[in-house]
């Protein structure tokens, strides 16, 4: 059996190729492809930032149809919605890791479940206590997608900084009550005001700092303004080694977070299904963040703006029509 699927051949190219997959077992199902999203990991592989040898399959936030399943299978039937993986057409998925929606989404593409699924993950991390004051620097995607997760959480305060003004209003139409933009003087002053000087020096004034932007200088800033005792969870990627100031963590008695969906979480709980729940329950309403929407047979053009990330860019999703 035959499938389309897009490959990284070399920095900053993608082709479409015919590939060979093979039927189906007794235990597992066939789907077809959707949508897939277009994530910062596939930007950075695109881009040359990480690399893992060519050709490489690129995707892993897809959601997809049944049109087939083995004679095992007992949970999952023809016509289901499940996530998927790669930006290929057609995928096997063994049924007993399928993650299944319990109803058809009105718009595929505005249900994406593994970044979510990290959030989830994410938010087990935080430990969030009620009445806690937060911060989250960095309003592209999956900090959108964490402001909806800790505006419904029990917390006081919920500051938001980015660069972009538009990101700001959706922040701000998503739960965040209060939002700084800090490519500005007046913003670039709030957020100097946001921290306060102690006997040992400055010291912030937040409970949580969540970083999403994925630089040195955010991470610096979730520095000063943690407060004494506080927690800084790094929630981005980052794509190269930072240098930080451990007198700083070490005085401050900080609890340093690294917020990645592998290992932020050792309860046994399955963080995929609990999104698709969310996302079922309308909590998640990705509406607003799908910016962009590209045919598969555009993964180059697709790549390129996401990593150009114009005005107005939050996401893009590739769709296989």
């Amino acid at each position: 059996m035959k499938t389309e699927a897009i490959l990284l051949t070399d920095d900053r190219k993608v082709e479409l190729r015919e590939i060979d997959i093979p039927e189906i077992s007794d235990d597992e199902i066939l789907v077809e492809c959707e949508a897939n999203g277009v994530c910062m990991l596939e930007v950075s592989q695109f881009t040359g930032a990480e690399r893992f040898g060519y050709p490489f399959p690129l995707g892993h936030e897809g959601i997809g149809r049944v049109i087939q399943i083995g004679k095992d299978v007992k949970r999952v039937k023809e016509g289901d919605t499940v996530h998927c993986n790669s930006w290929s057409r057609r995928q096997i998925i063994r049924e007993s890791t399928v993650k299944l929606f319990e109803t058809r989404p009105e718009d595929v593409a505005t249900v994406l479940v593994e970044p979510v699924s990290c959030i989830v993950s994410a938010l087990f991390s935080y430990n969030i206590m009620p009445g806690d004051r937060v911060l989250v620097l960095g309003a592209g995607y999956m900090g959108l997608l964490n402001i909806i997760g800790l505006a419904n959480s029990p917390i006081s305060e919920l500051v938001v900084t980015d660069l972009r003004d538009s990101n700001l209003k959706v922040a701000q139409s998503l739960g965040a009550t209060r939002i700084i933009n800090g490519a500005t003087d007046q913003g670039r002053s709030e957020i100097e005001a946001l921290s306060r000087v102690g006997p040992l020096g400055p010291e912030g004034t937040f409970d949580l700092v969540v970083e999403c932007a994925g630089t040195e200088k955010t991470v610096d800033l979730a520095t000063k303004l943690t407060r004494r005792g506080g927690r800084l969870a790094i929630f981005s990627w980052h794509h190269k080694a930072r240098t930080v100031d451990l007198r700083a963590w070490h005085i401050g008695g900080f609890t340093v977070i690294n917020a990645s969906p592998q290992n932020s979480t050792d309860r046994s709980v399955n963080t995929f299904q609990r999104a698709i729940r969310l996302i079922e329950c309308g909590m998640f309403d990705q509406s607003q963040l799908i910016t962009h929407r590209h045919s598969y047979r555009d993964a180059q053009g697709a790549l390129e703006l996401a990593a150009e990330k114009p005005d107005g860019y939050i996401k893009g999703v590739l769709l296989f029509d």
